[in-house]
């Protein structure tokens, strides 16, 4: 395991954070932990180092779909927020 998420519940809201870096092997994992319900969920991305084309995917389509992200290193972000079509 490359990542790893740390899950902490804070009243209404799903706090996951994420440190080191998310590959392939974690999608499935991550989408699980996040669910369908982007207001009860965000991503605290101060401790993710890199992420691999897959992991990108899944960050980008997950903003997509409103999930609220903090703490997105600069490094990321632009990567994140780019159209990759």
């Amino acid at each position: 395991m490359t990542v790893r998420f740390t899950v902490t519940e804070e009243r209404t809201v799903r706090r996951i954070g994420l440190e080191g870096r998310l590959s392939a092997e974690e999608i499935e994992e991550l989408e699980q932990l996040v669910g369908d319900d982007p207001s009860a969920v965000y991503l605290d991305l101060a401790e993710l180092r890199s992420a691999d084309g897959c992991g990108l995917a899944l960050l980008r389509r997950l903003r997509r779909e409103g999930f609220e992200m903090c703490g997105v290193p600069p490094h990321l972000a632009w990567r994140i927020e780019e159209d990759p079509s």
